[in-house]
Order: structure tokens, then sequence, then C-alpha cells
């Protein structure tokens, strides 16, 4: 009896160890590493959700695109994240997850200040990432063939478009947004197709797809996919509702010499007039100071506000797709022999977020008050463009610039039909003005 529960107790603890080896041994599947970013960190805690409830970890490992489609055919890695359906058209041996994983636009990227509005029949020069099928078959359906680079990964694509080497990018939006040009105003970018994207394995792995299929779809009716979309910020933009042609609205507008004048003439109040009429029947504008204009909008009172900078981050407004002019540059204005004095500004709040100081700001009702204040000393500095200089001066003030020129917009509220009235003042915009730049 000794021996017997010996061998019994020597038995199960074998098995103890044998399932023990097991579970250290989880098995691990390696995918090449995606572009950082919020987008892609949706996708992958997705799968890594589903994956972990077959017992499943992933790895990543650092690849070019190209090369990482090379190894995950030969089955030296596990798949492709997330491709399109093109893959399957070169790759056989790459088994699609038939669950529709996500979906993004690809889109063109060009600096409105060489090319305006940047119309895809002006493309002369592009680049983007080599091996992204869906935008080789875009590239492939232009009307004609420009000069294309394709190198390994975004960072060199953008490095191309910021430095002026090429005149336009071609990418996901998702990798848009991740990148700094995003947050550039500069930049204006043009949708050129909607895509859908898969996960992908090797056949190796076929034996998985239904479980994973199973745990993805289980994912998506039980909400927690909409969690992980809402915890990385992936919000689908607003859709736009047709509206009724409206009878009149109403454009409100701050002076801005030259752009926005008083008496109702400028070459903002020009483009208001050409654009506007085009989808109402009767056009109001309204000429105010920054701080009224800015209420107005906010209140509803005014269908849109004219000559908006991108820094200047009004509250509940979005900003037309094109600009309508580029603003002029800020200068910080002094005395030869400083003061303690405030700083006064005549213009919009923005200009006080350009000057690093604690002193406070006075606020004048016009550019004119605040240099005869500066003449007088009873201030230590202005804030303004150089335009708006007096003609009195006899000696030149000194200047610092605080801001290059900026794209100018049109601003509306972000409602329903906000976004609707925009929508109809870009396309008119456009077709009046295809290739528009204005510096």
């Amino acid at each position: 009896m000794n021996s017997s529960l010996r061998f019994c107790v020597l038995l199960l603890f074998l098995g103890s160890l044998l399932t023990t080896s097991l579970a250290l041994a989880q098995e691990k599947l390696v995918f090449r590493a995606p572009d950082e970013g919020p987008f892609t960190q949706y996708v992958t805690a997705v799968l890594e959700e589903a994956y972990a409830k077959l017992d499943i970890k992933l790895e990543y490992i650092e690849l070019p695109r190209a090369r990482g489609e090379q190894l995950a055919t030969e089955g030296t890695i596990a798949g492709e994240l997330g491709r399109t359906a093109m893959l399957e058209n070169k790759r056989r041996d790459l088994r699609r997850i038939p669950f529709p994983l996500f979906t993004f636009d690809i889109i063109a990227v060009a600096d409105r200040r060489d090319c305006g509005y940047c119309p895809l029949s002006k493309i002369e020069s592009l680049a983007y990432v080599d091996g992204m099928d869906s935008i080789t078959d875009v590239v492939e359906s232009l009307p004609h063939q420009p000069s294309i680079v394709t190198p390994i990964d975004l960072e060199q694509v953008l490095k191309l478009l910021e430095s002026g080497r090429i005149q336009f990018a071609f990418m996901g939006d998702f990798q848009f947004q991740s990148s700094e040009l995003s947050d550039n105003p500069h930049f204006i970018t043009h949708k050129l197709s909607t895509e859908t994207g898969f996960h992908y394995l090797n056949e190796e792995h076929a034996r998985l797809i239904p479980q994973l299929t199973y745990q993805l779809q289980e994912m998506h009716e039980n909400g927690r996919m909409k969690v992980l979309r809402e915890k990385y910020g992936i919000k689908p933009e607003p859709a736009v509702e047709p509206i009724k042609r409206p009878e009149q609205l109403t454009v409100v507008g701050a002076i801005h010499p030259g752009l926005l004048n008083a008496d109702g003439t400028g070459k903002l109040w020009q483009i208001a007039k050409s654009t506007f009429p085009m989808f109402t029947s009767q056009l109001n504008t309204v000429v105010s100071s920054w701080q009224r204009s800015i209420q107005l909008i906010q209140e509803g009172r005014a269908d849109a506000l004219i000559g908006v900078r991108p820094d200047q981050r009004i509250e509940n407004i979005i900003l037309s797709k094109y600009h309508v002019a580029y603003d002029d540059s800020v200068f910080l204005f002094t005395l030869e022999e400083p003061n303690e004095g405030p700083i006064c500004i005549a213009g919009p709040r923005f200009m006080e977020n350009l000057v690093d100081t604690e002193r406070p700001f006075y606020r004048a009702s016009n550019s004119l008050d605040c240099f005869a204040l500066l003449d007088m000393e009873r201030v230590s500095a202005v804030v303004d463009y150089k335009d708006n200089l007096p003609d009195w001066t006899e000696q030149p003030y000194k200047k610092q610039k605080l801001s290059d020129p900026l794209p100018l917009f049109v601003a509306f509220s972000d409602t329903p039909r906000g976004r609707s009235l925009r929508s109809l003042f870009d396309t008119v915009l456009a077709q009046q003005s295809p290739i528009a730049i204005d510096k």
C-alpha cells in the first residue's frame, strides 16, 4: 500500500508540474509593430483582448511595412495586425479574419502656402509609405502620373513634405492625426477614399480564425469596442445633414485694415459677398469688435465669423476647411527707453497669448489709441500688425516679431446647422477659387 501511495503522489506531482509548465508556456504570436498613435493603440487593444480570451499573448517587433509583409507571408511572424483586403491579391498565404476591424480614410496632405487649396489636378510630386496597397491603388487612378517617392516609413514621408521636397503626401487619416502636421494650420487635407481594415494570420495559424472571429464579434455586440474607442479618443466625424436653403444669413467680422474695413470693403468681405449668396437669399454683413463678433456667433445671432486665426481657440466653433486669406505677422512695439506700464492691445484676444509677460494688458478701442498711449509712455508696449503703425511716428519703434503669418478661416457654430453651412461654404469656395493662394 505504501509503495502504491507513493506512486500516486508522484503521478499527481508530475501532473501538477506539467500543468504549471503549460501555463508558463502561454502561446505567443509576434506581429510587426504599428505606428504610434491613438488609432493603432485602439486596434492593438482590441486584438490583445480578443487573443487573451484564447490564452494567447501578442508581441511586436519593429519592421518596415514591406519587410513585415514578407515575413508574415513566410510565417516568420504571425501575420498582419490590420490591412485592407487588397493584401490577398498578392499574399495567398495570409488568411483574413472575416470581421471588419476598422475603417479609415486615405488622404492627400499638402502645404497651402505652396499650392493654395491644393487641388489634386495639380499634383507634380508625392510620397507615401512603401507597401501601402490602398494608396498605390489611388495613385494609379490619378489622371496623370506625378513623380513618386516611396520611403520605408512615415517619418521619412513627413520630413520630405515639411522640407518642401515633395508637393503632396498620401497617408491614412489616423497617421496624419498622430503626426505633428495635424496641429500645423498651413497643411490642408483632401479625402481620397475610405478603406476597411482586417486582421490577417499566416495560414499556419488558420485554426484560430473561427475562435478569434467569435471573440471580436462578441466584443462588438457587448459594447466593449465602443468603450475602447472612447478610451483612445476615436470619434467619427459628425455627419453633415442637408438643410433647406436659408432665407438669410448673417456674417460678422472685426475690422482688419485691407481685409475687413469698417465701410464693408476689403478682400474678406468680397469673398463673403461672392460665396454666401450662392446658398442664401439674403446676406447680412456686420462689422463689430472681436469680442462682440465672438459673442454674436456663440449666441447664435450670427451664422459665421470671417477672418479667424486657428490659434484663437474660440469655444464651440469649427473652422472652414479652406482659408480665405493669410494674416500678417504680429509684432511687439516698444520705445527705445522701456517703462513699467501695461501692454496695449486693440486687436483680438489671441494677441495676449503671444506675449510672455506678467504685465497687465490694457485694451484700447483702436490701434491709433494704443500707439498714442505708447508715445505718452502710459503703456510699455503695443501688440499689433505692422500695417497699423501710425503716420505720425517721428522715431521708429523697436519691434519684435511674435507670430508669423497664419491662414484666416471662416468660423461656424459647432452644431448640425453650423456643420452644414460650413460644408456649403467650402464647396462653393473651392469651385470659385480652385487654386487660390493668398499669403
